[in-house]
């Protein structure tokens, strides 16, 4: 089942690489003639219109259109059905400048994924993403949702905990190759419930929840719950100029065992140490967790940060803890591109090169998490600078190089298994194919 899987994935890769080739050609030189004030603004909406037209009148006497735009989609003309199918592969190297201890240089597939999405009887979506990794499938996004209310959505199955921006942006489309030390509070996918409503200059989403997917399949123990909900406002978002401010809250009661642990790699997926570790904090009641977001885009520059704080209540006496963390970061893109802001979502999306060689964005980020409440908790504190470069080849293909320097300090010794106060730079590049 599994080959059979793999194969159809390569198999639709390869026909969408091919497909992509022949029908974004002409919308491609339509943006690129409108950039270089070849043709007007009028003259680029009618040739776009056109065309549209053109390829309506090409598929009307079918029930069905193809489309590879964005990806291989089937869809009724109606709109009452569709299915899209995407996917993407992540391809990792990463290299070590150690200082105290010693770390393994390496490559890895960071990700190979397979989405499938679509529509049914016209109010109805679905969502379904298996991860392949590890010799091992894993489902992602499993979603039914009901858009019969619009603009209010309701929806059920394993999907991401509404908390934080930029747990909510898609890995393929983050602006460095991993996500800032602060997110190693924002929980990832669970299964529950939710909905998301958005206005015109606003999104609410909240979500009740229980567990990962596969969480301890076998442990007979009543499992945790967590309670979450973002609010993002958005009062100016036009084509060149964004403003974008957000919060998140999160309320959680663990298992019966009562424990959490928070431990981060420095910004770098395949070297396993994590200086900054609580190791497993024992008799937890409850904890509340709180973000605060924003970001701010004109043109090609663009600047966004977020606050997170988490804090745990425990019983038997025990004192209560308190950790933070918080990071900002600025991109300017020399090819004169913009990221591309998702208002009804409250997240950012794909870039599109206006240039044939594609688009150039330069990016700097400083991050910090405090995994210390002393005398209680020694977890370790780190402090992270991050030179990135990012080549956009097209829309589908990216290449990501990224510069860490690392500064812990006395307590981040990885619980104990490393040496404390190791300060060391890392150098990481990424070749990225999504659809």
């Amino acid at each position: 089942m599994k080959k059979v899987i793999l194969i159809s994935f390569v198999l639709i890769l390869m026909f969408f690489c091919y497909a992509n080739s022949e029908e974004t050609g002409d919308d491609q030189l339509l943006e690129i003639l409108l950039k270089n004030g070849t043709i007007t603004k009028d003259q680029y909406d009618n040739l776009k219109k056109k065309s549209e037209e053109k390829l309506k009148e090409d598929t009307e006497d079918f029930d069905f259109r193809i489309s590879s735009k964005g990806g291989i989609e089937i869809e009724k003309n109606d709109g009452s059905f569709s299915c899209k199918f995407g996917g993407r592969i992540l391809l990792d190297a990463s290299f070590y400048d150690e200082d105290k201890n010693a770390l393994g240089d390496g490559t890895e597939i960071r990700q190979a994924r397979f989405d499938t999405e679509g529509t049914l009887f016209t109010d109805w979506e679905y969502s379904l993403a298996l991860e392949f990794g590890n010799a091992e499938i894993d489902i992602k996004d499993a979603i039914i949702a009901y858009k019969g209310f619009a603009p209010l959505s309701i929806k059920a199955g394993h999907f991401k905990t509404p908390f934080s921006l930029e747990q909510m942006n898609s890995r393929k489309f983050l602006t460095f190759t991993e996500r800032a030390l602060p997110n190693e509070f924002a929980p990832d996918r669970k299964i529950g419930v939710g909905a998301n409503i958005y206005g015109d200059i606003w999104t609410a989403e909240a979500a009740f929840l229980g567990e990962f997917f596969s969480d301890d399949p076998d442990d007979e123990a009543d499992e945790g719950w967590t309670a979450a909900s973002r609010f993002t406002l958005s009062p100016i978002h036009s084509d060149n100029t964004i403003v974008h401010i957000g919060t998140s809250g999160l309320y959680q009661i663990p298992d019966d065992d009562k424990e959490v642990k928070f431990d981060a790699k420095p910004e770098t997926h395949i070297m396993s140490v994590k200086y900054v570790n609580t190791g497993k904090i024992k008799n937890i009641e409850n904890l509340f967790k709180y973000g605060f977001e924003a970001a701010f885009l004109y043109g090609p520059f663009s600047v966004q940060g977020e606050y997170i704080g988490c804090y745990l209540n425990r019983d038997d006496n025990e004192e209560d803890l308190d950790f933070t963390g918080w990071y900002i970061f600025s991109s300017y893109f020399l090819t004169g591109e913009s990221r591309n802001y998702k208002f009804k979502k409250g997240a950012f999306g794909r870039v599109k090169p206006v240039h044939k060689f594609g688009a150039i964005e330069l990016a700097l980020r400083y991050s910090t998490i405090d995994l210390n409440d002393e005398p209680n908790i020694t977890g370790g504190e780190e402090k992270n600078v991050t030179l990135g470069l990012n080549w956009y080849i097209n829309p589908n293909i990216r290449l990501i190089t990224n510069y860490i320097f690392v500064d812990n300090d006395k307590y981040a010794n990885d619980s104990g298994d490393v040496l404390e106060e190791d300060d060391i730079n890392i150098f990481q590049v990424r070749f990225q194919v999504e659809f």
